[in-house]
Formats: structure tokens, C-alpha cells, sequence
């Protein structure tokens, strides 16, 4: 049987990468002493404790994590190790989701892991409303459950398939976080008539939403739209979706009431009315709904070109791979700088799974060598007439990736892959 010629660049590239491997996993397993490879190396020298163990934990990366995604979890979790990140990442699941062999992998590759079943949790301490079961919370909601049930009161809030370029941590310092205590990025722009947009009773359902929420449950008055929400592509029926959740920074001490409504968003409301594709909406509207300012980045989502897509190829204005953000810097005058990449066609050779049954776009499969990206634009400036699909950034032009994303990729590759291959010791690399 002749394979397509599609599949057929798609295992060549894979057996480069695989070579690779190979290659560097050799080189470095001369200068690993261990007797047996499963057993992992400390990956860098550890450094002297920062704070006492008695002293209280308030701020670290919050990862949730089931065991089909163990692989890129790690890998992220090494990734942003070898970015200089040393604080404590909370590791959550729901009901045993994580088996006791990926656990105790997590407990033996990092000392400032902590592994939560917030479902379980949460459940034990009959939190939960009458009808709501902690099943209800895997998959996307677990998110914002972790992140109003952590004891951490500064949490960057992650997804498993985000490719950083500097530890996320450091956003902490930037002006909008610094005047908020949060940091929100803007999704693709989907327009249809559904979540946002969804028609119920002659007005879109954010309106509905807006108008109907039950304000003095929180002591609160309203409606009171804030004008940020104004002036946002969402209020103005423009888009079905404002919010990408793959990366969330929040300060809950200074959050007012926000992680109250937020409770009663994913406790209550979510299942009255779909507001959102998963939990992506859900932490701007308890931020706007609480009448409390936040803060998005100004730049719109970029896209990478993808190469089965033959994007440069045949449309170089139109970019159609994976999401990616930049610093988000204020100023014009401020540097472009690529923030992260999410997208797991970067790193599984199978992104949409293995089904015989199932049709992959293009755009969606693996991913071996993107070299390009949308330029950084301004969300309030894009002119939605050029926006014809929601799989690509019509018309917004490309730029090239700078260098230093392939390296970032490669270790972010191999580290992915030493897990899928269980050979620990290549855990070590931080330098490729």
C-alpha cells in the first residue's frame, strides 16, 4: 500500500528528528553515569533554597494534566526549567486522572512539584453544588476550578502544548498586569452565530448575559458594562469568541469579587447557557461581571505558517498554522517579541489522533519547520472583511520566526520525545 505523499513528508521528518535523537541523546549519555536510563538526572545543578520550608507559598504556575498529555506536561514542565523558572508548579487533575506511575515520575524529575486532585478536593469539602459532579470538571473547566481552589494567590494559569520563549513569570513586571493584577490574550477571530454571538430572545447571548446576571448576589449593581467591553469586537457582535485561555495570569488578591462570580460562572451558569468554547471566556466575563478592570494584551493572535498547509506557498499573506503571542508590551515603540507558541501539531506526530475514520485538515497536522508568523497587530485595528475563515489570518502578512524559536522548539522536541521513548537521562539537555 502506497502511503500518501502528505504522510510520506511527514515520517521523513519525523525520522530526522528521531535521528537527531538519537544522535544528541549518545553524545550526552557518555557524560550521564546511571545504571538504569529510566531512572532520571537531575537536569541542573540545584541551587540553594530560596525561602524557607516554613515560609508560605503564594505565587507559581498552576498546569492541568490527565494522562494522555503527560508527555508534553513534562516536557513543559522541563522547558520552563530550563527558561530559569524555579518556583513551584502545581500539577492538577480530576479523579485520578494521573495514574501513580506519572505522579511519581512528576515527584522525580522536580523538588518544587506539587500534584493536586482539586477535584477530589473540592468534592471532600462538599463544595460542589447539588447536581454538579466533580466529572463535570475534566477536561477544559478544570482550569478555572484550579484556579479559584488553589492556595496560590498569584497563579499563571498554562495549557500543556504552550512553547514559551521566556519564562511567563517575568510578565509579572509588565505595566498591565503591574496596574490589574491580570494578564489576558485575544483569540482568533470567529465569526458565527454561536457562544458569544448565539441569538437568545432577539439579542446576542453576551448581552443576555450582561443584562440578566444576578449582580446583588455579589453586591453588586448593574448592568454596568465597563468600556473596555464597549469597545471590544465581541460587544460589537463582531466575534463569537475574545478570549484565549492557553495562557492566564491573575492576581486573586486583587481580584475583588472576580473568583466569586467565577465560581458561580462554572458552578451555575455555564450549564444554563454555553457562553463559551470551554472554559476560554469564562475568566474576562468574571473579571467583567464583577466590575473589576482587567487587562488584555493590545495585540491580536498571530498565527505560524504550516508547512503541510503549504502556507508560504501558495497564500505567504495568509497564515494558517498554530496561535502564537507576543510580549504584551503597550507602546508601538516597544519591541516585537514572540511570547509563545500553543499548539500541539508542534510536538505530536498526531495531533487530531489516530482515528482511520477522522478527516485532518491540513493546517492541523503535524507541523515540522515553521519559519514564519503573523506580523504583531493591534486587535482594535483589523479589519474584519479580510477575515474569511476561521482556520487562518487572512491578509495579515508574515514575517520570519526569529532564530531562536527552532532552538527553543528542538529542546522542547527532544524533551517530548525522550518521554515518549522513556528514556529519562536526555531530560538533562537544556543546551541544543
Amino acid at each position: 500500500m502506497r502511503l500518501p505523499s502528505n504522510l510520506k513528508r511527514v515520517w521523513f521528518a519525523l525520522s530526522i528528528l528521531l535521528l537527531l535523537f538519537y544522535c544528541i541523546s549518545v553524545l550526552f549519555t557518555v557524560r550521564i553515569q546511571t545504571a538504569d536510563p529510566r531512572v532520571p538526572v537531575k537536569y541542573l545543578p540545584r541551587r540553594p533554597a530560596i525561602r524557607s520550608s516554613n515560609e508560605e507559598v503564594t505565587s507559581g504556575i498552576v498546569l492541568c494534566l490527565f494522562e494522555g498529555i503527560m508527555d508534553m506536561g513534562v516536557s513543559l514542565i522541563r522547558e520552563l526549567r530550563c527558561l530559569g523558572n524555579e518556583g513551584v508548579i502545581q500539577v492538577h487533575h480530576c479523579m485520578n486522572e494521573l495514574s501513580t506511575q506519572s505522579q511519581q515520575l512528576l515527584r522525580s524529575i522536580d523538588d518544587h512539584i506539587q500534584i493536586i486532585d482539586i477535584c477530589e478536593q473540592v468534592h471532600h469539602r462538599n463544595l460542589f453544588p447539588k447536581g454538579v459532579k466533580p466529572s463535570d470538571f475534566r477536561g477544559y473547566w478544570i482550569k478555572p476550578l484550579a484556579l479559584i481552589f488553589t492556595n496560590l494567590t498569584e497563579v499563571v494559569l498554562m495549557d500543556a502544548d504552550d512553547i514559551f520563549l521566556q519564562d511567563p513569570v517575568s510578565l509579572r513586571k509588565l505595566s498591565g498586569y503591574a496596574k490589574t493584577g491580570t494578564l489576558f490574550f485575544y483569540d482568533r477571530h470567529v465569526k458565527l452565530n454561536n457562544f458569544l454571538m448565539k441569538n437568545v430572545k432577539g439579542k446576542p447571548l453576551l448581552y443576555h448575559l450582561i443584562d440578566t446576571f444576578d449582580y446583588a448576589q455579589f453586591g453588586l449593581r448593574g448592568p454596568s458594562p465597563s468600556e473596555r467591553l464597549k469597545k471590544s469586537l465581541a460587544y460589537r457582535g463582531k466575534v463569537a469568541h475574545e478570549q484565549d485561555s492557553s495562557l492566564v495570569l491573575i492576581d486573586k488578591s486583587r481580584a475583588g469579587k472576580a473568583m466569586k462570580v467565577l465560581e458561580f460562572l462554572i458552578f451555575h451558569v455555564r450549564f444554563k447557557m454555553q457562553f463559551s468554547w470551554g472554559d476560554k471566556e469564562a475568566y474576562w466575563l468574571a473579571y467583567e461581571l464583577a466590575q473589576q478592570e482587567y487587562f488584555f494584551s493590545p495585540w491580536g493572535v498571530s498565527l505560524l505558517n504550516s508547512v503541510p498547509n503549504k502556507c508560504l506557498e501558495n497564500h505567504p499573506d495568509t497564515l494558517c498554522g498554530s496561535m502564537a503571542h507576543f510580549v504584551p508590551y503597550e507602546l508601538d515603540s516597544e519591541p516585537s517579541e514572540v511570547l509563545y507558541v500553543n499548539g500541539k501539531a508542534l510536538l505530536q506526530p498526531y495531533p487530531a489522533g489516530v482515528s482511520p475514520n477522522s478527516k485532518i485538515k491540513l493546517s492541523r497536522m503535524y507541523n515540522p519547520n515553521p519559519t514564519h508568523i503573523t506580523p504583531r497587530f493591534r486587535r482594535s485595528d483589523v479589519d474584519l472583511n479580510k477575515q474569511k475563515s476561521f482556520e487562518c489570518m487572512d491578509d495579515l502578512g508574515s514575517e520570519e520566526l526569529p532564530q531562536v524559536f527552532r532552538a527553543h522548539l528542538l529542546r522542547r522536541r527532544l524533551h517530548f520525545l525522550a518521554l515518549s521513548m522513556d528514556y529519562l537521562p536526555s531530560l538533562n539537555i537544556c543546551h541544543v
